[in-house]
């Protein structure tokens, strides 16, 4: 009796893999962690997504989590009069504007949730701009500028 190794494929969930499917295609390394409870966040910024509706459009906000967005920044910068809390976003963000805080730009490494709570991209802020055609722009309120 031969013993046959096993082979055993590690899968992602499949909201995951999506987002491992739109990296691969685009060429862009990237680096997807799953968050054990209790574990620290990767090293680098963690990122809070939102998602607004502004004019019939979809406006997604990238700030610094534990930031608060200044709606009226985002509105003012999306050139819109009004925003309306909408559902979830999904990275890549696919028919959004997105807007990056203009200081995560300064950032080694930017970490966004990729599918799942607990799972987490990990992109430079130079590939999050192009995958995500992001424009930077002064999003958070004021008084939390350089500390949190």
């Amino acid at each position: 009796m031969s013993s046959a190794a096993r082979i055993v494929a590690f899968v992602w969930p499949e909201a995951v893999e999506r987002v491992a499917i739109f990296l691969r295609a685009s060429g862009v390394e990237g680096q997807l962690e799953e968050l054990l409870a209790g574990a620290d966040s990767p090293p680098g910024l963690r990122l809070a997504t939102t998602a607004l509706e502004c004019e019939q459009r979809l406006v997604v906000a990238l700030i610094p989590a534990g930031r608060r967005l200044d709606q009226r920044k985002l509105a003012r910068a999306a050139a819109c009069s009004d925003l309306v809390s909408t559902g979830r976003p999904e990275f890549p963000f696919s028919g959004a504007t997105v807007f990056l805080e203009q200081t995560a730009l300064t950032e080694p490494t930017l970490w966004l949730e990729a599918g799942t709570t607990r799972h987490v991209l990990g992109l430079a802020p130079a590939e999050l701009t192009r995958l995500t055609r992001a424009v930077a722009a002064d999003l958070i309120v004021e008084s939390q500028k350089g500390g949190g």
